[in-house]
């Protein structure tokens, strides 16, 4: 029987022992969001970087890479792109490495990198995430936990609201499974607010934080569902693309 816990933010992991178990981390708007889709659209591999320094430091030892993500919700300068999900195109992005460093969701990346198995969550691939952590449960009858990055130190309810909808369809997937509060919570959150949409995001913290720097056409690549079948996973300090057997997955 496996068990699926909601940790609300990052700060709950010094409470679990990350390491026996499958950790799938969720950062709606936007780390999750556009790793998931740089990868769709064919990029080889994203290095997580903790700072700014650290990720420019990434990029100058890695020939032909990307330097991408955010603070304030903008590129730094000398950054070749930012975090929106729109700016990795195929066209941009295919067959390249991508070095990403942004506010919330690449620290949570980071603050789990004693975790057995690392992947990364979001409402585009949350079907072919919930196959593949009812793959790792079968396989070594390992518990879940889903991380929310939150915002600032401060829960964010858009994580919450995927992370809810992530437990419903593991729940759907895997037989037997038991929930914690974290994750009940969780759900009922998500039954509340009912399937994602731009509209909704926008009246999140995040989502109004991005509105207000004119990024509110990002929101609607947030809210998509079960458009793409890839499933981020952290292997050998990088993420990497690990495609579900099932899904709609689009050119991107």
């Amino acid at each position: 029987m496996s068990a699926i816990d909601v940790l609300w933010l990052p700060g709950e992991l010094a409470s679990v022992r990350a390491g026996a178990r499958t950790t799938v981390v969720i950062d709606v708007i936007r780390a999750t969001t556009s790793i998931t889709t740089a990868l769709a659209a064919g990029a080889e591999r994203v290095i997580p970087a903790l700072t700014v320094v650290a990720a420019r430091e990434a990029a100058a030892r890695t020939e032909g890479s990307l330097l991408c993500g955010e603070r304030e919700g903008v590129a730094p300068p000398g950054f070749d792109l930012g975090n929106a999900p729109g700016e990795f195109d195929r066209a941009t992005v295919a067959g390249r490495t991508l070095v990403f460093t942004t506010t919330n969701g690449t620290a949570a990346v980071e603050a789990v990198r004693g975790a057995g198995a690392v992947r990364l969550g979001c409402f585009r691939n949350v079907g072919a995430v919930a196959r593949a952590v009812a793959g790792d449960a079968a396989r070594g009858g390992c518990g879940v936990s889903i991380l929310c990055a939150g915002r600032r130190g401060r829960v964010s309810m858009d994580d919450a609201w995927c992370a809810g909808h992530l437990v419903t369809r593991f729940v759907q997937t895997v037989g037997g499974a038991t929930l914690t509060d974290g994750a009940r919570a969780a759900q009922a959150l998500s039954a509340e607010l009912g399937p994602p949409t731009a509209v909704g995001l926008a009246r999140t913290a995040a989502g109004r934080a991005l509105c207000a720097i004119g990024r509110a056409d990002d929101l609607r690549a947030c809210a998509a569902v079960d458009d793409l079948a890839v499933v981020p996973v952290r292997r050998d300090g990088a993420i990497v693309s690990d495609r579900g057997s099932e899904g709609g997955e689009e050119d991107v």
